[in-house]
């Protein structure tokens, strides 16, 4: 489980990567090809990020609340 989770985070982080890097471009078209897999890159890594970011405070919240609570 531990692991599947770091690479997870990781496969999460480098997707965030690259589609930021393909948003921060000069001459950026959104009629262009490849516009709607970037733009669903990019969506798709920020919410992966932010489940990520949810999940770890349920965790550590978890962790100081007792079993019964």
């Amino acid at each position: 489980m531990y692991r599947v989770c770091w690479r997870g985070l990781i496969a999460g982080l480098f997707t965030t990567g690259v589609s930021l890097a393909a948003q921060a471009h000069e001459g950026h078209d959104h009629s262009h090809w490849s516009s709607l897999f970037i733009h669903a890159l990019l969506l798709l890594s920020m919410a992966a990020a932010g489940l990520a970011i949810v999940f770890a405070i349920y965790r550590a919240i978890s962790r100081w609340l007792p079993a019964g609570k």
